[in-house]
């Protein structure tokens, strides 16, 4: 019992365990993207509204911009230099100009004019930059060209506010982000996380455009180390995961300690119960240790219905024992039927080895353990040979009673010498006088003369027989069908007569032939059946209907067998 509770236990623990890992990771989950989130929306808006600071102090917005950006391309090392006294005195003589600054003006002066008005503008961007760089926790602050072929070619880069960071070239197709701001609005700021930037490591990014008319010249940029946000996360997940840990901890131990009471202790009496009636049968028993569980719960709904469940069996096995032995007594009554019914069929062959004119074979496979057709044969006289092929209604011990009278019938009047219409219609009188279950059975009957091959036949709502004479195949001999023996009182039945040549064959059989059926619902019919028979015509007829048996058997398959299969195969001469 206790390798039992420990299973138990173990399986329970299998279960929840991943569970509560399961949790502790939902909540870490939750708590770090609960976390990027909240810190990515300060941060993208802190970021945003310093790269606009950023521009507007630089001059984002004149008409000079391209100018000056187109400058500082073409005088990249140039524009990095202190400004010169003759650059100085060049400037200063334009003081007074009204249009001072304007594009005209800046195309028209002179070079060293030029010179200091581009490195004003240089030292502006980058006095910006230092101080955005010194206001806000960032890893670095840089202006990149998106001019062609200057494109990705940093003209600034501050790590530290007073020294700028040697000037280097950005492969765009690492940083899709920025390749993309060619397209950017004016104002519009976009971010990018990205493993590297200048160098190896984990960064986040802000981009904002310096354009004019609708085209990026160059992209203002701040860049934020993600290193230094993981590592402040790191703590805090670090704490949650402990508290979670003990949490859970403490959580399981109480989840466990109310399981063991309130599930596997009165399951374990559950099973020591029933294994103790396995052992004695004892009900009574199993009902009393049963009834000590008193859970207001499924235990409790399931220790009631154990013990009403044992009541119910033992009853179960003591009516069992008794239909046990009663269809003990049935199986040997329908066994001692069917050897009874297989007894009142001619089973001997050759059935006349004396007689060389004929030689005549039949079989019968009952669908149930008797059934309700049969066949007969028998020399009425010397010259006279009766064949008899019936089909009774229905199936089983009832079918097999009708039978035997049926056939008693038919031989008693034919051993009389009747013709077979009245052989039928004095049967069909004797059915009809006493038949309250208003069974039937179908007959062919034929009283063959062996001296000429003369054979008078009468149908009574049978099968077709089969004839093949000599030398041809076997066809189908639509005859006169009369109505069932015990349909109907007062019938009459017509015979009709044919010729058999010396060598010809008779085939009569019963529904159950045509009628096979396949798994797929598939009726074995007529023509399957003539198939086969010409396929080997000139058989003997146990040979012939051993074929026959087969073909159907083949074409059935595994499907169950629904009807008695009873054929009667002649060859004369």
């Amino acid at each position: 019992m206790k390798k039992k509770k420990t299973r138990l236990l173990v399986q329970v623990i299998a279960v929840l365990i991943p569970v509560f890992v399961l949790m502790i990771a939902s909540i870490m989950y939750l708590v770090y993207s609960s976390t990027i989130n909240g810190f990515l929306e300060a941060q993208n808006s802190h970021m945003e509204e310093t790269l606009k600071h950023v521009k507007s102090f630089t001059g984002f917005g004149i008409e000079q911009l391209d100018w000056y950006l187109d400058y500082m391309n073409d005088h990249f090392d140039e524009i990095t230099e202190e400004i010169t006294p003759e650059e100085s005195a060049a400037f200063d003589e334009h003081m007074n100009e009204e249009n001072l600054w304007m594009l005209e003006w800046l195309q028209s002066t002179d070079k060293n004019t030029q010179s200091y008005c581009a490195k004003t503008f240089y030292q502006t961007i980058t006095s910006c930059a230092s101080l955005a760089l010194e206001d806000g926790d960032y890893e670095s602050v840089f202006m990149v060209s998106l001019d062609k072929p200057n494109d990705g070619r940093m003209i600034f880069q501050f790590k530290d506010a007073d020294h700028p960071e040697e000037r280097k070239t950005l492969d765009l197709d690492a940083h899709p982000i920025l390749n993309g701001m060619t397209d950017a609005a004016a104002d519009e700021v976009r971010f990018e996380r990205t493993n590297r930037f200048t160098e190896e490591g984990s960064y986040y990014i802000g981009y904002i455009p310096y354009s004019n008319g609708g085209k990026t010249r160059a992209v203002i940029g701040i860049v934020y180390s993600w290193a230094d946000f993981d590592e402040s996360m790191y703590g805090v997940l670090k704490k949650t995961v402990l508290l979670g840990l003990a949490s859970m901890v403490l959580l399981a131990a109480v989840l466990f300690a109310v399981l063991y009471q309130r599930t596997i202790k009165p399951v374990e009496r559950i099973s020591q119960s029933v294994t103790g009636y396995i052992e004695s049968k004892d009900s009574a028993a199993v009902t009393q240790q049963l009834s000590e569980i008193k859970a207001a719960n499924e235990i409790g709904e399931l220790s009631q219905n154990i013990s009403e469940m044992v009541s119910e069996i033992n009853s179960y096995m003591n009516e069992n024992i008794k239909l046990a032995g009663e269809r003990e007594r049935v199986a040997a009554e329908l066994d001692m039927a069917a050897q009874i019914q297989a007894g009142q069929l001619p089973s001997v062959f050759p059935a006349f080895p004396e007689r060389n004119e004929f030689d005549i074979y039949a079989a019968m496979t009952p669908a149930k353990e008797v059934g309700g057709d049969f066949y007969d044969f028998f020399l009425v006289d010397d010259d006279h040979l009766g064949m008899v092929i019936a089909d009774v209604s229905g199936k089983g011990v009832p079918a097999a009673l009708f039978m035997m009278m049926s056939k008693m019938l038919i031989n008693n009047f034919a051993a009389m010498g009747l013709p077979p219409h009245e052989v039928l219609e004095r049967t069909n009188a004797a059915i009809c006088q006493n038949n309250e279950r208003h069974m039937f059975v179908t007959v062919w009957l034929g009283i063959l003369e062996i001296s000429t091959g003369r054979l008078t036949a009468a149908n009574a709502g049978h099968e077709y027989p089969i004839i093949r004479q000599p030398g041809g195949e076997f066809e189908l001999i639509k005859d006169k069908h009369g109505f069932v023996c015990g349909g109907m009182k007062g019938l009459r039945y017509k015979q009709y007569e044919l010729t058999l040549q010396r060598g010809a064959q008779l085939f009569v059989y019963t529904d159950g032939v045509p009628e096979a059926t396949n798994a797929g619902q598939e009726l074995y019919g007529l023509e399957r059946l003539l198939a086969a028979l010409n396929r080997t015509p000139d058989a003997s007829p146990e040979e012939l209907l051993k074929n026959v048996h087969n073909d159907v058997n083949s074409f059935v398959g595994s499907a169950p067998q629904f009807d008695d299969l009873t054929m009667l195969g002649l060859r004369f001469g």
